[in-house]
């Protein structure tokens, strides 16, 4: 293998040159731009490019600031002759009447209807004279002859009004087209005086004049109601006998002016403000910027492109107003616009590049002579480090080189500082002995026979052998052996290469450890436990004796686990294996399936055919010990469940199927017990999946439903309160009992789901009988250690008071002594924030757990309630009896209300209000019962007490 390593090294280095020599060529041509002549090339053409590109937009900016100006100009040409067509017509119409003073209403018409199709943009074209309070009557008959109801009126807040009477008047007479304009006839100028200033100016010069923006009474209460009046004046005698006016609409106007020149009149983001300034509130003409497709060209960036054309303000004279355009250039910049500019900037950047391109490669031409120059010498350097290389190959190899001779026995001749490292033997001492020194005695190895093989054949070998060192101590040898032939093929020497693969064993063998153990609790696992359950039921089949398998899962480990955490979690699950172990025999198998899912093997003891149930007991016993972990107080119990050999099953895989089977049903037994496996206990498993399949929908549906049994205050007969229970109507199953469904409820988590809906639902239904009048009404909600565990659980019993408007004080959670007991720690801090939250507390079941009175003391709790196993036989049982009568006075020492459960029968009440119980509840004062005939109930209770105080 070593000799082999020469060769390979001579290919490499061949290799390494030649790929040099190609890196070299295709190096050159991937460092363009990198000398400094062509750096400085590169410099010098962007900056003439640059100054060439900046005259060139200079130049058309301002080529595109005239044609702008230009643009603009004939804009305001248009708007000039359209503007100065429309004062012209009224100058038309104001000779008419100066020639015919008499001018009749038909020939007003028929004279201003050409005009106005000339000029459409004019909203009326109008006469108006001046009359008299003595003339109004008469005038407004002759309106009302043209459109019906017409009366003289004035505007008013920008509406018409009838005018108010005054001596004198200023109507408009004609007006043209009356159709729309209809509002305007008759209507009296003189009041409100908002364009007086510009009349007078008329009246003066004898020219039209425009007044400011006025409201039209045409537009009155529409959008667009502003407008301007021209006015223009008639006289007769020396004064002002009356005048002529145009309405217009400057926004209307404009935009007509604009379209009538045609499409590109407009193409221009322009305002029109009727004032000499940007005044906004003299704003008359908005038009919008043409939108950003309508540019033809492609968009460049618009920072390449700074200098921009500037908005141009232009004044217009209308009838001897000052009115002001204003327009601006668009926001895109177009290449089509920047043709010369972009073509400079062009032809620079590939003049730049061409030339520093140029530059570049005869500058790395000589850079190429000269990296040939310093590849050749690094060659001669690496040929000569490579004969150095073969040299050390062999004296620096962390495995050990040995070269023996092909004569007999195969002495040593060669052994490197590696061999002397691992084996312990000094070159010296190895030098003319054979290899098999390192065997000792143990020869009789399968792979000592294949190396003699090899070496009688002449061939390569490779073996793994246990070898010795000098001191006796045994490590794992991975020898490949090779011939060596002289040049005319004869074979001269053996060459083999050993590695030191102990360490790799010892891996090997921890991982099949681990493959066969947990690696948490180092018990053995799945894998393991098969095994040795079918070698012993092979050893148990053929001496005739019995054996058990045994599941055991923790009761109640999830929301523990979720209390402890992870870390805690696995702690307590290393304190679980320990006490496992600790309770069974050496012969025993204690194996951890996964999770808090553990498994036990027990064989008979020492005389006997079969297991003994005391062994089993034992083994629960030591798990039901109280226990501290992190200063948290457990108490922990588990489920068993038994299949045995072979009165079960005789193979492995059943046996471990049905004891899970039976684990399954003490669990819902309620836990803390073990059972044997039965037949039954198939279709017992059947019904459970078919529960915890039901039960994910039930909610959804609908299916469940609250009972509620009364609570009874003996001294009074009236029911103080009752118990919120849970009923589940199965469209299929029917009416579920409880049993069948709380405890597959708590174990997969759903109880979280359910207990909500109880809490939320009971509140509600409490509270809507409180507003009905029975405000001294309470409800108790059990409460489960599941819910009990969970982090948020006094928030959500908050959010539930907060949503129904409940009265905590008329609430109360019972909680079972078993649950608060799982974790004492923090069953006593969840206590504590209810009662802040005015809660009231109870411990059901009292007396069937194992809560001793240090604890009962901690907690504050307000109510005791006696188990109805108590109950039952308390007038029959002195036991029973002298415990009940114990609990009633421990309640009353600590303060503390009792609650019966399961009452029945009169002897029971008599004997428990004769020892000073008051508070009771059973099928004696009622069945649980939906929520109507409890209400029925208690209509009938309320009826009857007040029937006896009466």
């Amino acid at each position: 293998m070593a000799l082999s390593v020469w060769p390979c090294e001579n290919g490499k280095l061949a290799r390494r040159r030649q790929g040099a020599m190609d890196q070299a060529d295709s190096t050159a041509p991937q460092q363009a731009f990198r000398t400094r002549t062509a750096a400085l090339a590169l410099l010098c053409g962007c900056a003439l490019t640059g100054a060439l590109f900046a005259g060139a937009s200079r130049l058309e900016a301002q080529r595109a600031q005239l044609a702008f100006e230009q643009r603009v100009q004939a804009r305001a040409f248009v708007l000039r002759e359209g503007i100065n067509g429309a004062v012209a017509s009224l100058q038309a119409v104001n000779q008419l009447f100066v020639s015919r003073p008499n001018t009749s209403r038909e020939e007003f018409q028929r004279f201003v209807a050409p005009l106005l199709a000339r000029h459409p943009y004019v909203l009326g074209t109008s006469y108006l004279r001046f009359i008299e309070q003595a003339e109004r009557p008469a005038f407004e008959a002759s309106l009302q002859a043209l459109v019906p109801g017409a009366t003289v009126r004035e505007m008013h807040d920008g509406v018409t009004v009838p005018a108010a009477v005054r001596p004198r008047y200023r109507v408009i007479d004609y007006i043209e087209p009356l159709a729309g304009n209809e509002q305007a006839l008759g209507l009296d100028t003189l009041y409100p005086q908002h364009d007086e200033t510009a009349r007078q100016r008329a009246y003066a010069s004898g020219q039209p004049a425009a007044g400011p923006l006025v409201h039209l009474a045409q537009r009155a209460g529409a959008r667009g109601s502003m407008g301007v009046v021209v006015s223009m004046p008639l006289y007769g005698g020396g004064r002002v006998l009356g005048e002529t006016a145009l309405t217009l609409q400057p926004g209307e106007m404009i935009a007509r002016i604009f379209a009538s020149a045609g499409p590109d009149a407009a193409a221009l983001d322009m305002k029109v403000y009727a004032s000499a300034q940007a005044d906004p509130g003299a704003l008359v003409y908005d038009a919008p910027p043409a939108p950003e497709g309508n540019g033809v060209g492609l968009p460049l960036p618009a920072w390449l492109y700074p200098a921009r054309t500037k908005p141009v303000t232009l004044p217009l004279d209308v009838a001897g107003s000052r009115w002001l355009l204003v327009a601006w250039p668009g926001s895109r910049v177009l290449a089509s616009e920047h043709l010369a500019s972009l073509a400079a900037l062009a032809l620079g950047v590939l003049t730049t590049l061409i030339g520093a391109a140029f530059v570049d490669s005869l500058k790395r031409r000589k850079q190429l002579v000269q990296q040939r120059v310093a590849q050749r010498t690094a060659e001669l350097k690496a040929a000569n480090q490579a004969l150095l290389w073969r040299q050390h190959a062999i004296e620096s190899s962390t495995n050990a080189v040995v070269i023996t001779s092909a004569e007999q026995h195969s002495p040593i001749v060669y052994v490197n500082p590696a061999f002397e490292r691992i084996t312990g033997y000094r070159t010296a001492e190895a030098l003319g002995r054979s290899p098999r020194m390192l065997l000792g005695v143990d020869t009789e190895q399968p792979g000592f026979d294949e190396l003699r093989t090899a070496m009688r054949e002449g061939r390569d070998g490779h073996a793994v052998l246990r070898c010795y060192r000098k001191d006796g101590s045994m490590y794992w040898n991975d020898v490949y052996m090779s011939p060596v032939r002289d040049e005319q093929g004869k074979l001269v020497n053996f060459i083999s290469i050993q590695h030191d693969i102990t360490a790799i064993k010892a891996y090997e063998s921890e991982l099949e450890h681990k493959s066969t153990h947990d690696a948490l609790t180092g018990l053995p696992n799945r894998l393991l436990l098969q095994d040795r359950l079918a070698q012993t039921i092979q050893h148990s089949a053929r001496k005739g004796h019995e054996l058990w398998l045994v599941s055991i899962d923790l009761d109640r480990f999830k929301f523990t686990n979720s209390r402890l955490g992870h870390k805690g979690g696995d702690r307590l699950l290393q304190i679980v294996a320990a006490r496992l172990q600790s309770a069974v025999r050496p012969v025993d198998t204690v194996a951890r399936l996964g999770g808090d899912e553990f498994a036990l093997m027990l064989l008979p003891e020492r005389g006997g055919h079969a297991p003994r149930a005391e062994q089993l007991q034992r083994v629960l016993d030591s798990l039901a010990a109280p226990l501290v972990l992190d200063g948290t107080e457990l108490f922990l119990t588990a489920s068993a469940g038994i299949a045995a050999f072979p009165g079960d099953s005789k193979e492995p895989g059943v046996l471990a199927e049905r004891a899970d089977i039976a684990m399954f049903r003490a669990k819902e037994m309620g836990g803390n017990q073990y059972q044997f496996y039965t037949a039954a206990m198939n279709e017992q498993l059947g019904e459970r999946l078919r529960i915890e399949s039901a039960l994910r929908t039930g909610l959804e549906r609908r299916e469940f439903e609250l009972h509620y049994q009364p609570q009874v205050d003996c001294t009074t007969g009236r029911i103080m309160g009752m118990e919120a229970l849970i009923r589940w109507r199965h469209p299929e199953m029917g009416m579920v009992a409880p049993y069948r469904f709380i405890p597959l409820a708590e174990e997969t988590g759903q109880i979280l789901a359910i207990g909500a809906w109880v809490l939320r639902t009971a509140c509600r239904q409490l509270r809507d009988w409180q507003q009905a009048g029975r405000k001294e009404l309470r409800i108790a909600v059990n409460v489960s250690a599941r819910q009990l565990a969970e982090p948020d659980f006094v928030q959500s019993v908050a959010e539930v008071l907060a949503d129904t408007g409940l009265a905590p004080c008329c609430l109360e959670l019972e909680l079972t002594e078993s649950a608060v007991m799982d974790d004492v720690a923090h069953a006593t801090e969840v206590m504590h924030q209810l009662k802040k939250l005015g809660v009231q507390l109870a411990i059901d079941d009292f007396g069937t757990g194992y809560s001793s009175l240090a604890h009962l003391k901690r907690f504050e709790i307000d109510v005791l309630k006696i188990d109805q196993t108590f109950v039952r036989d308390l007038t029959v049982d002195p036991d029973d009896a002298a415990i009940v009568t114990t609990i009633i006075a421990l309640a009353g020492n600590l303060g503390l209300d009792v609650i019966s459960e399961g009452v029945e029968t009169q002897d029971q009440l008599d004997f428990l209000r004769r020892h000073g119980c008051r508070h009771m509840q059973g099928y004696l004062f009622g069945r649980p019962m939906p929520a109507a005939d409890f209400l029925a109930l208690l209509e009938q209770s309320e009826a009857a007490l007040s029937a006896s105080q009466s």
